[in-house]
């Protein structure tokens, strides 16, 4: 065997590598006999078939395999010989060669880059931290007395904040779409939980009254068959509720499970909900941006080839079903940098997690697990499923020792800590 290598553009190589052609050929005999023990043709018995009528019959194939095989092997030769590390699978292409003698052929490769950590001490984050006031749980509290509210048949105009119950029928241009009408459907007046305008739209009805309303779906309606489409509804109300927010005493503090039914109780409560939830929002909140600021930071060239993988599976995310249909070239053009930027960090991630020599503990799962299953009565089930399912077990491990990754980002760049309400860091999502 011989070969040669050519660098070309950024991280791409070509490898030109040579075989004798008579290497195969052991190859092809003994596929062809293997062959010839199972095969079951017309006019002979199964396993006799004659050697010679096997190679009229299946030369090509066997000899195709066999070349395959050892084009596989010789390209793995190399890369290990000369100490490569493809980014992607090759691209292979035959040389078209007079030389009987021998086979050649290219393999286009990217490698990996060469990643060199530097001034991670000189990355500065900001650490939201939690603060709790009074006023911050006395919200919260009211939060929940609006989601336990009374609603009350009402003989009058509706208004902002009633709900109004009604039977509606949608068409575009006449014509009815996929989930286009509904009957005793319950609207929230305000609520902003249907297409703008729609709510607005059943302000100053009483029960009995039809109204038509003509309204826009949003340019990034969910089903995209509808989006910016003009439509009509014709509405008929049958029925006005006012609300009647509950009181907070002590009878509504122990249906929300507080047994002594005292509000201090529920306010430490809401409060171990709050320290327990603002874990996660601000681990992915420094997550987020501990990837975008590490980025920024260290400058290598991305290999193209998991630039291009990383936009398919971008485009998948954002369009599962197919619905909006795009170009590869703007498809391209609207992915490539977040792509790029997806595949730069999980690179940087990578070598932060060699270099460190990152183990998972028992204590990192059981933790990870309590995470994922919190609010959950299943959570032996979860912790089977992650445990016992290959796949699923790789997955938890992969975002664990990127999560030890961040953390080690968080410990050695430049914090600074700022307070944030349990709302604000909420709205950080």
């Amino acid at each position: 065997m011989a070969s040669k290598i050519k660098n070309l553009k950024g991280l791409e190589k070509e490898l030109t590598i040579s075989f004798d052609s008579k290497e195969i050929e052991p190859t092809i005999e003994a596929k062809l006999l293997n062959l010839s023990k199972t095969l079951d043709l017309k006019g002979f018995r199964k396993g006799k078939v004659p050697m010679n009528v096997v190679k009229g019959k299946y030369y090509e194939q066997c000899f195709n395999e066999s070349l395959s095989e050892h084009i596989e092997q010789n390209y793995i030769k190399v890369v290990l010989d000369e100490k490569l590390n493809p980014a992607s699978a090759p691209k292979i292409s035959m040389d078209e060669t007079k030389n009987k003698d021998s086979f050649t052929f290219k393999a286009l490769i990217e490698v990996m880059p060469d990643i060199e950590l530097k001034n991670i001490d000189k990355i500065k984050l900001e650490k939201p931290v939690l603060k709790i006031e009074k006023e911050d749980l006395k919200k919260a509290v009211d939060k929940i007395a609006d989601q336990y509210k009374e609603w009350n048949v009402v003989d009058r105009k509706s208004k902002t904040g009633d709900r109004v119950k009604a039977d509606f029928v949608g068409t575009i241009d006449g014509e009815e779409f996929e989930n286009n009408k509904a009957d005793d459907f319950l609207i929230e007046i305000g609520s902003k939980q249907l297409i703008p305008g729609f709510e607005d739209g059943l302000k100053g009805l009483k029960a009995g009254e039809e109204k038509k309303l003509d309204i826009v779906f949003p340019d990034d309606y969910q089903d995209s068959k509808l989006a910016a489409k003009p439509v009509n509804f014709d509405i008929k109300v049958k029925e006005v509720s006012e609300a009647k927010i509950s009181e907070i005493n002590e009878e509504f503090i122990k249906k929300l499970g507080i047994e002594d039914g005292k509000l201090e109780s529920l306010y430490s409560k809401i409060e171990e909900g709050m320290k327990k939830d603002s874990e996660t929002l601000i681990e992915s909140h420094l997550k987020k941006n501990v990837i975008s600021l590490l980025s920024k930071s260290q400058k290598f060239e991305v290999p193209n080839s998991l630039i291009d993988d990383e936009i398919s599976r971008i485009e998948k995310e954002n369009n599962p079903n197919g619905d909006v249909k795009m170009s590869q070239e703007d498809i391209t053009k609207l992915y490539s940098k977040e792509a790029s930027e997806r595949v730069k960090a999980g690179l940087l991630l990578r070598e932060i997690i060699n270099t460190e020599k990152f183990k998972i503990s028992k204590t990192n799962i059981d933790s990870w697990i309590d995470t994922i299953s919190r609010g959950q009565a299943n959570r032996a089930e979860i912790e089977n499923y992650y445990l016992n399912n290959e796949e699923a077990k790789k997955n938890m491990e992969s975002v664990i020792l990127e999560n030890l990754a961040i953390k080690w980002v968080v410990k050695n760049a430049l914090v600074t800590e700022k307070d944030y309400t349990f709302d604000d860091l909420v709205e950080l999502r």
